[in-house]
């Protein structure tokens, strides 16, 4: 399907969420009318996609601007939402937080913005010897299928974004969490080469061992999925014919409450992306900015009088259980203090201990990697980002007034007066000095799509 009237577009695809919730009835062919573009698409009443429990759901919208001055193709930022390959869609938010029209209102120099779905939770992370066997030989794999449809989408990108005045040789990728890990492993893909040629990753763990799985403890937990469902059978076509014919609600439960990993398969997903960079099968000819924010889990916020054994098991989480020990020796853990007041508060180590952990890690692996192999540091930055959440919609400082957490940037980064999780229109407006920031960000975001 493609809706269109002006130069502001939503295309049609496939994809599916899993965080069901009604918010309004579909309204097809809204119209949006902005400073600079007009939406025509697939809308709903209140800014939200309501999808239902259908997986044919994938969505491409693209937002171009109506005004271009000069004839030369415009670079093309596509957006990939987090939400930990389990819950979110391009149109999140009230008012909806992913919206390239404020981009482009506040940005000095014309882009095309494109948002994307993709596959969520159970529906993109089975791996089944009977999902293998349904492909063609030349295609030995499952699960990934997240990443499958991302570069779905790069592929017609690629392919249409001319048409809309974009340059499919200008393209840069930008997300954040979940987003921000994929536009790492992105290059790691097979297939993925020459589809892109720039990416922001915002606040990801691509690198971090418990981001990724093999294909052995995939298939383990997806047989686990296969008998929570009652789906054991004497074939595999039997197996698939059970699982397809089975409500999403109770897929969904049996999938459960765990991490989704991107699975290396040796073949669509051949290596880790730092041994895929070691080994040269990275795309070498990509500009990157990655980081992360100041004070990315709240952790003495949401538990402000955790204790040690609290810390403790928070960490154990996210490291190797052999690690540990040490790590609690050396941080000195069982004297950190549930005490509000104290300098060794069990909260704050385990925040910085985290912040190491899953982001700052991370980057610096990531980073090193890329430059040690390809000695290109002009291609190369990495990021602490300082924000003030809490303006509008305002915050209390118990609710996180001022303090720069995860998926705080995006509402600066799409210049949009909303949150990650706002359900609701705010009565309020940025000051001067909040405007001023988040126009810097998108400034900074088209220069780095330009290049």
């Amino acid at each position: 399907m493609i809706y269109f009237k002006s130069n502001i577009f939503i295309i049609g695809l496939l994809c599916h969420i899993l965080q069901l919730k009604s918010y309004g009835l579909i309204a097809p062919n809204v119209e949006l009318q902005t400073q600079k573009g007009t939406i025509y698409g697939r809308q709903t009443q209140s800014s939200i996609e309501y999808l239902g429990q259908d997986e044919q759901c994938l969505y491409l919208n693209i937002f171009t601007p109506i005004n271009v001055s000069n004839q030369s193709l415009l670079p093309v930022l596509v957006w990939i939402h987090g939400g930990a390959l389990q819950t979110g869609c391009s149109s999140q938010g009230i008012p909806t937080i992913y919206n390239g029209t404020n981009i482009i209102v506040n940005s000095l120099q014309p882009a095309i913005i494109v948002t994307i779905n993709y596959r969520l939770g159970v529906l993109a992370d089975l791996y089944l010897p009977a999902l293998v066997e349904e492909n063609s030989p030349d295609q030995p794999t499952a699960g990934n299928y997240y990443y499958l449809d991302m570069l779905s989408a790069l592929r017609w990108v690629n392919k249409n974004i001319r048409d809309y005045d974009g340059n499919p040789k200008n393209v840069l990728l930008f997300g954040d969490s979940s987003g921000a890990s994929a536009v790492v492993d992105i290059g790691a893909l097979k297939g993925s080469a020459n589809l892109y040629q720039h990416i922001i990753s915002e606040s990801g763990g691509a690198g971090h061992y418990i981001y990724y799985s093999n294909v052995s403890d995939a298939i383990q937990i997806s047989n686990k999925i296969v008998q929570n469902m009652n789906c054991t059978r004497e074939n595999n076509a039997l197996i698939l014919a059970c699982l397809r014919n089975s409500s999403i609600k109770y897929l969904i439960a049996a999938f459960g409450r765990r991490l989704a990993k991107s699975i290396i398969d040796g073949y669509f997903f051949p290596y880790h992306p730092l041994l895929a960079i070691k080994n040269g099968l990275y795309n070498p000819n990509i500009t990157m900015i990655i980081g992360n924010n100041e004070q990315e889990p709240l952790m003495c916020l949401e538990n402000p009088d955790m204790n040690s054994t609290e810390a403790i098991s928070v960490l154990s989480q996210t490291m190797p259980i052999q690690w540990l020990p040490l790590t609690v020796n050396n941080y000195q853990l069982h004297s950190c203090s549930s005490n509000r007041n104290a300098r060794n508060r069990c909260c704050d180590v385990a925040r910085l201990l985290i912040i190491d952990q899953l982001f700052d890690c991370n980057v610096q692996r990531i980073y090193n990697n890329l430059y040690m192999k390809y000695q290109q540091s002009h291609k190369l930055y990495c990021y602490h980002l300082d924000c003030n959440p809490g303006i509008c919609p305002e915050l209390s400082v118990e609710e996180g007034a001022g303090v720069c957490s995860h998926v705080d940037e995006i509402p600066f980064v799409f210049g949009i007066v909303s949150s990650y999780n706002s359900m609701n229109t705010h009565n309020c407006t940025w000051d001067s000095q909040t405007r001023s920031f988040s126009n810097q960000i998108i400034f900074t975001l088209d220069q780095y799509g330009s290049k």
